[in-house]
């Protein structure tokens, strides 16, 4: 009896000792599952505003609109239609903070508009590059630019979003990990994992701020996407 009551103890001190690592485990899938979910939903969403500016002209509010409608999903909360309405208004406001989400276009470039531009065909002031008969115009790359005029038409977007991390305790090792690794600002940068629960004091600031909400905890997460102009992008859009 005595054996088999020393054994229980040992079997009692040996889950104790595991608990917490198995906690971290499971925490830790939950919070990289959501992670991935959100790239995943980040990718399909800057698919859907390069396609809109490809069709309008590069334009940044119809890019932006796209990329909101994208978004949505990861604010949803309810399966109805007011629901949809408003994790969709939710999303389009927090998409326009620059601090959450930002849209920048990689190509076409100034040095492009340099080589190719033209005036605009619609006789509204401004330039454009030109879209049309692309298969039969010179190959040539450009002397500012490096690219062709068919090279010039390929709308390159990149979208950095700042994503939220929500798992208890893990919100914490991954934002302080990545901030502290990723950071080049020493003001924004997180105390790093010499002290990821600030347990000396020091405050943590996170790359990602929301201004709505300071004690978020948030990671970059990024997503490009190239689709080829279906109309002029004219050079107010750069």
């Amino acid at each position: 009896m005595r054996a088999r009551s020393l054994l229980s103890g040992q079997s009692s001190v040996e889950f104790l000792v595991a608990l917490p690592v198995l906690i971290l485990l499971l925490f830790g899938i939950i919070q990289f599952a959501l992670i991935y979910q959100a790239r995943a939903t980040l990718n399909h969403a800057t698919m859907l505003a390069a396609r809109a500016g490809a069709v309008n002209n590069g334009s940044k509010t119809a890019m932006r609109a796209a990329l909101a409608r994208g978004l949505t999903p990861l604010f949803a909360a309810k399966p109805t239609d007011g629901g949809y309405t408003e994790a969709w208004t939710e999303a389009r406001t927090k998409e326009t903070l620059p601090t959450l989400a930002t849209l920048t276009v990689l190509n076409p470039t100034r040095a492009a508009f340099a080589d190719f531009a033209q005036a605009r065909l619609d006789g509204k002031a401004g330039r454009e590059l030109p879209n049309d008969t692309l298969n039969y115009r010179n190959t040539a790359p450009g002397g500012s630019s490096r690219i062709s005029i068919q090279d010039a038409n390929l709308l390159h977007l990149r979208v950095t979003y700042c994503y939220r991390l929500i798992v208890p305790v893990l919100d914490r090792v991954i934002h302080a990990t990545v901030n502290a690794l990723s950071s080049s600002d020493s003001s924004l940068s997180a105390n790093g994992m010499s002290d990821p629960f600030g347990t000396n004091g020091a405050r943590t600031r996170p790359n990602c701020v929301n201004p709505l909400a300071r004690g978020e905890r948030r990671i970059e997460i990024r997503s490009e996407a190239f689709v080829r102009m279906q109309t002029p992008f004219y050079d107010s859009n750069l």
